[in-house]
């Protein structure tokens, strides 16, 4: 097919698919309803979580602490730019619906806009050339540019080609989107990768991701730079449909004409130079993990300014050269085959690239609080340690403080002879150890004291038993002589004993006696079964009040964690579902 016809075929193409795109209507509303409910509901719950401030003396939870709101903050913010990226490209995809939109997207000075005014038609029209062009009023183009909505009647300047067409000089236009319409397809030319500001570079990328078609253009002269791959391989993942043109592919030689003047001739590069280029970017895509370019059809090298000087001397030769002809086929066939389906395609993978790109800032969020988890296991690991250790420190101190407080109230037994009962004394001695364990556990761990005032009842000593003098009954034998009454012995005792005379004999007898004897206050006996009790008091209540208090201190911080990354898993999983 000659250069016109390929012409007329594409633009034949163009007109006859409006009214396909006319009747498509995108079908995203559902799903980016079900997004905003998600991430406003998660977003909800987040800020729950960051209204409750938490402030505690340990300077190593409080940073723990501000450091995972922190996080969530920044999440927030990443999840509102990602909603408000997508809420700008549904409303792209509704100004535009029922049409193909095709974006052109790539270096400054790469021809881009070179190739946009020729597809336009008007400098064919302006060399008078008639085609299907003529069908239809010279095509008008939309400028947005910092905010401002223009419409011209022709195309800017473009400064870096000296034609008429876009404008692309870098100090003043850049920052313009410009498009028009041909039928049923829509032409958006982009700011340059390497523009001048950084915006304009995120505003072509914003038209890129909602694009339905991406030409990705490259200087052939130094095709194949690092960042070209890498824009590449973005448009690859985000299961975007592209064709990459290698651009200005030709070159200026003098010569001399018929009159011997010196003139610059245009010609195509060779054949071998083409070739080389288009199997080494081929071959690179490949490498990097996109397999499904292919060389003359998805990679392609052109020259605009070839196709139009071989349209002014009618070099049919020329502009088979020049590759526009193969270039217009394939947006033709793209466009007539393709394009309905690819229109369907761009709203589900607008939302898909969207969520997925939401799911991998909340999973590096809880990567980043899981850091701050593990540190916070580690803190509590620590004050864990440390209360073993203030464990044996308090037992030592309350067992020196009750036995002080025993021999002070030894001593007054002692002196009055008082006894102190077993119920007041358990109660001073209780009271003490709750002194002993509530000064410590203040001084190490000032949040202790609604755990402390849990622990009050349960701090109390079993009877220790009554504090009193000691006393032992003795008996002893008391041997007692007494006078018993005997018969008279012999003549005379008899005589005697006639005028009444009585006769006694001296006898030892044993008599039982018993006696108290004071042995000094059962300070001893006390101290002992204090200590006993005080020990059982170690072994249960006490340990486990430690660990409360050590939960205590940590627990909202390790819920505000346990909540977020249940909040977090939660809108993965729903924006999981909604994938298209």
């Amino acid at each position: 097919m000659n250069s016109i016809g390929s012409i007329n075929s594409f633009v034949d193409t163009m007109l006859e698919s409006k009214a396909q795109f006319e009747n498509i209507k995108a079908s995203f509303e559902q799903k980016s309803d079900l997004l905003d409910d998600i991430i406003n509901n998660f977003r909800q719950e987040i800020e729950s979580i960051l209204n409750v401030k938490i402030l505690v003396e340990d300077e190593d939870m409080q940073r723990l602490y501000n450091g995972a709101s922190d996080e969530l903050v920044k999440m927030l913010k990443g999840v509102t730019n990602s909603i408000e990226n997508i809420q700008k490209g549904m409303k792209f995809i509704t100004d535009y619906e029922q049409s193909f939109n095709v974006v052109v997207f790539g270096k400054v000075k790469a021809g881009k806009s070179y190739l946009g005014n020729f597809i336009m038609g008007n400098v064919i029209r302006d060399l008078g050339i008639s085609s299907s062009y003529d069908k239809f009023e010279r095509p008008k183009v939309e400028v947005y540019d910092r905010g401002n909505v223009s419409t011209r009647e022709k195309l800017s300047e473009i400064s870096e080609e000296g034609n008429e067409g876009f404008r692309v000089d870098p100090n003043e236009a850049t920052s313009a989107i410009q498009l028009f319409k041909l039928g049923g397809m829509t032409w958006f030319d982009t700011p340059g990768i390497g523009s001048v500001t950084w915006e304009n570079e995120m505003l072509a990328k914003d038209y890129v991701d909602n694009a339905d078609l991406i030409v990705y253009t490259s200087n052939s002269d130094a095709a194949g730079t690092r960042q070209d791959f890498t824009e590449m391989k973005a448009l690859y993942e985000k299961g975007k449909t592209f064709l990459l043109l290698l651009t200005q592919s030709d070159a200026v030689e003098e010569d001399c004409d018929d009159d011997g003047e010196i003139v610059s001739v245009i010609l195509p590069k060779s054949d071998k130079d083409r070739m080389d280029t288009e199997l080494y970017m081929c071959n690179t895509l490949r490498d990097i993990g996109i397999p499904s370019l292919s060389q003359g059809k998805e990679i392609l090298t052109v020259s605009t300014k070839l196709a139009l000087t071989a349209l002014e001397n009618h070099d049919e030769e020329m502009f088979q050269a020049s590759n526009i002809g193969k270039l217009l086929d394939i947006l033709k066939e793209i466009t007539k085959n393709e394009g309905a389906a690819l229109k369907r395609k761009t709203p589900g993978n607008r939302i898909n690239a969207t969520v997925n790109d939401i799911i991998d800032k909340l999973g590096q969020s809880n990567s980043k609080l899981e850091e701050y988890r593990r540190s916070l296991l580690d803190k509590k690991q620590s004050l864990s340690e440390r209360s073993d250790e203030l464990l044996v420190q308090m037992q030592h101190q309350c067992l020196t403080r009750i036995n002080r407080i025993i021999r002070q109230k030894s001593n007054e037994v002692e002196g009055n002879g008082s006894a102190i009962t077993g119920e007041a004394l358990t109660q001073m001695l209780s009271e003490e150890i709750c002194k002993v364990l509530r000064e410590t556990c203040i001084d190490e761990f000032s949040e202790s004291c609604d755990i402390l005032s849990q622990y009050t009842e349960k701090l109390q000593l079993e009877n220790v038993g009554e504090l009193k003098m000691r006393t032992d009954e003795i008996t002893y034998t008391l041997h007692k002589v007494v006078r018993v009454s005997r018969d008279p012995e012999g003549l005379w005792e008899h005589v005697c004993s006639f005028f009444g005379k009585q006769y006694y004999r001296s006898d030892v007898k044993d008599v039982e006696k018993k006696s108290m004897v004071k042995l000094g206050v059962n300070e001893q006996q006390i101290q002992t079964l204090a200590k006993d009790r005080l020990a059982e008091l170690f072994e249960s209540e006490v340990p486990d009040m430690m660990k409360k208090i050590c939960d205590y201190i940590i627990k909202p911080i390790m819920e505000m964690h346990e909540l977020a990354e249940e909040y977090i898993e939660n809108a993965i999983s729903g924006l999981e579902k909604i994938k298209c």
